[in-house]
């Protein structure tokens, strides 16, 4: 179909046109070049513009994307001729393009096409990695949980690190009535997967096996990696030479090494045994360890259950098994797999080197080598390792607000001005895929399987009759007669009255919650104690030898807490007249107030406990405010059904 007609300066990257009939952002487009080849293009920017009140007409910017030869992507040689026809792109050429192959994972349809079937290349998916970002609820599990389904039906082995439990359902045939209904339009069918759970702790995780690693033979540098603290210079060095010694004589184990150093009469063993002994007692290595070998198998999913797990034990853990996992690789001891990585940002952290960060890295640049492919997701890019991100070929890219985040995923390859714009407004369930000749969006297919992203298992069962402070609710009733039965969940929260203001606090994190036009939203508060003893000194001018005398932070530290205020956006720097670097708030920040009252309500439902003391949110609190009153516990109601929840206050409803 006809849509339009090139005009202005032209390039082959990109070239304007005025559009004849309505179009939107992400279309596809088409036009012919010079040597009669059918170039495919997507529309970025769609403006409107009036020349007077009848004449308005509809300008688009289109990115070019190629056309496909002897199977290769090519691009153009020459501009895009002006006064050349556009037309809409049809499903064929846009599916040999993009090379949709149908041989490839099937994980949606094309968001702007819904007749185009979405086909990923698993080859190209796996060996040159995978990262998956986006902001909390927006899909993330749900979408890597597809990509699993299919990877499981080419009999590819994967491997999952999985803070929360979520991927255990993968064993469970979805039979969600309303997910059964939208089979047929992707073409599809209910199915189970292969799952095996393992988790340090079975006591918490029960119905797992117990995942415990051998302690004979341990090197010095990969126990140096699994010590709480780093090791100074002479501990590694009563390290390497008491391995070394017991080496000499066959094999030996953790205990063995401990005693060898405690016969030493070096000063720097204290502290090396303190380590060494934190190591052993944490229950992580058995006679009869877990072999690796068995944990990996074509066509299943295991699952490495972290919920519950203390984080310095996850680290740990992730640490040992990715290493092992690598070196038996490394000499095909274990089949190529696929290994996902959820909740990134806590294993291989942006500013920060953790037990675990170094061998993520490792598999990151030389995985590929060896058939190990890496998945990481995070709803925090800024916070994940960026040579870590920048290994990845694929980036899935979903809804994203936090500024840091997005300009952490303004750099992938691919990223326009446009799609850039998108990103912010995307719906639940929709994907930017970048890489593989893409980007495009997908309308990500529901699942085979069970959706296992929200769950509500660390509940106390309140006593009947007992009253808390919560919030006025949507009469239950009315949606019950809509949606059916529904539970009531209690989320643990802290009002807080302060400057003559009412706040909430959620009690997990210590977010702050606020309504924006009748919309809950939770404002990040992630200060370190220095950032906030700063924020609350910083309201006058200061130079670093006054922010010395009335602060307690040292020099060194008060310099990287000054420049990461500043990169935050909450610290401002400039100079006298002697030139004297002076600092202080930007006055950008503010805590946003909760306009809901709370009342006395009769408990209903379960209640969640939360991580956060009333004590820990004074502390965090009392920075922020000249005059903290009053921090009174709250439960925020939340009603529960088969695979959504509704917020009790606003009434919006979230699939989960």
């Amino acid at each position: 179909m006809l849509i339009g007609e090139v005009y202005g300066k032209t390039g082959t990257k990109k070239f304007r046109f005025y559009a004849y009939k309505d179009i939107k952002k992400q279309d596809f487009v088409t036009v012919k070049d010079e040597e009669n080849h059918w170039i495919l293009c997507k529309v970025d920017i769609v403006e409107s513009i009036s020349e007077d009140r009848k004449n308005i007409k509809n300008m688009a910017l289109a990115e070019v994307i190629g056309y496909r030869e002897d199977g290769i992507l090519k691009s153009l040689k020459r501009p895009v001729r002006p006064n050349s026809l556009i037309y809409s792109a049809d499903k064929k050429v846009i599916q040999e393009t993009l090379k949709l192959d149908k041989g490839g994972l099937n994980i949606g349809l094309l968001d702007s096409n819904n007749d185009v079937e979405v086909f990923l290349d698993p080859k190209g998916l796996v060996t040159k990695h995978v990262a998956v970002l986006a902001s909390t609820g927006a899909g993330k599990s749900y979408t890597v949980s597809v990509i699993l389904e299919e990877l499981l039906d080419k009999k590819i082995p994967i491997v999952v690190l999985d803070p929360h439990g979520e991927y255990i359902s993968l064993r469970f045939a979805n039979d969600e009535k309303r997910e059964l209904a939208l089979m047929s339009k992707y073409k599809i069918k209910p199915k189970a997967y292969k799952v095996v759970e393992y988790s340090p702790d079975p006591r918490v995780n029960p119905g797992s096996e117990q995942l415990t690693f051998s302690d004979q033979n341990l090197g010095a540098m990969e126990l140096s990696q699994m010590t709480p603290s780093n090791t100074t210079a002479s501990q590694k060095g009563l390290l390497f030479t008491a391995i070394r010694e017991l080496r000499d004589r066959g094999d030996y184990t953790l205990k063995d090494i401990i005693n060898k150093i405690d016969q030493t009469e070096s000063a720097a063993k204290w502290n090396l045994l303190n380590m060494l002994e934190f190591v052993k007692d944490m229950g992580l290595f058995s006679d009869n360890p877990t072999q690796v070998e068995d944990m990996i198998s074509p066509g299943q999913a295991t699952v490495v259950n972290f919920r519950g797990i203390p984080p310095e034990i996850q680290g740990i853990v992730t640490y040992k098994l990715i290493h092992d996992i690598f070196e038996m690789r490394k000499v095909g001891r274990v089949p190529p797999l696929f290994l996902i990585l959820e909740e990134a940002h806590n294993f291989c952290p942006e500013k920060e080197v953790i037990v675990s960060s170094k061998i993520i890295r490792t598999v990151a640049s030389e995985g590929r080598k060896f058939g190990l492919g890496l998945c990481v997701i995070s709803q925090r890019p800024a916070r994940v390792d960026k040579n870590i991100l920048s290994q990845c070929n694929t980036q899935i890219i979903m809804k994203i607000t936090n500024p840091n985040d997005l300009k952490a995923v303004s750099y992938a390859e691919g990223m326009t001005e446009g799609v850039e714009k998108e990103i912010t407004n995307l719906n639940p369930g929709t994907a930017l895929i970048l890489g593989q000749g893409l980007p495009i969006f997908v309308d990500i297919r529901v699942r085979k399987t069970k959706h296992g992203g929200v769950t509500v298992s660390i509940t106390e069962q309140p006593k009947t009759g007992k009253k808390i402070l919560s919030f006025s609710t949507i009469p239950r009733s009315n949606l019950e007669s809509r949606l059916g039965s529904l539970k009531i969940l209690y989320y643990p929260c802290y009002y807080v009255t302060a400057d003559g203001k009412s706040y909430l606090f959620e009690g997990m994190q210590g977010n702050v919650i606020y309504s924006e036009k009748s919309v809950i939203k939770q404002q990040e508060l992630n200060f370190s104690p220095a950032e906030l003893e700063l924020m609350n000194l910083l309201s006058t001018e200061m130079d670093t030898d006054t922010i010395l005398e009335k602060s307690t932070i040292s020099f060194g530290e008060l310099v990287n807490v000054l420049n990461n205020m500043i990169e935050k956006d909450l610290v401002k720097k400039s100079s006298d007249a002697g030139g004297i670097d002076l600092y202080s708030l930007k006055g950008g920040f503010t805590v946003h107030p909760f306009k809901e009252r709370p009342l006395y309500v009769v408990i209903d439902g379960d209640l969640l406990k939360p991580k956060l003391s009333p004590q820990q949110i004074s502390e965090k609190v009392k920075s922020l405010f000249a005059k903290v009153d009053k921090v009174q516990p709250v439960y925020y109601p939340y009603f529960i059904g088969k695979n959504f929840m509704i917020d009790g206050i606003t009434g919006l409803k979230r699939d989960t």
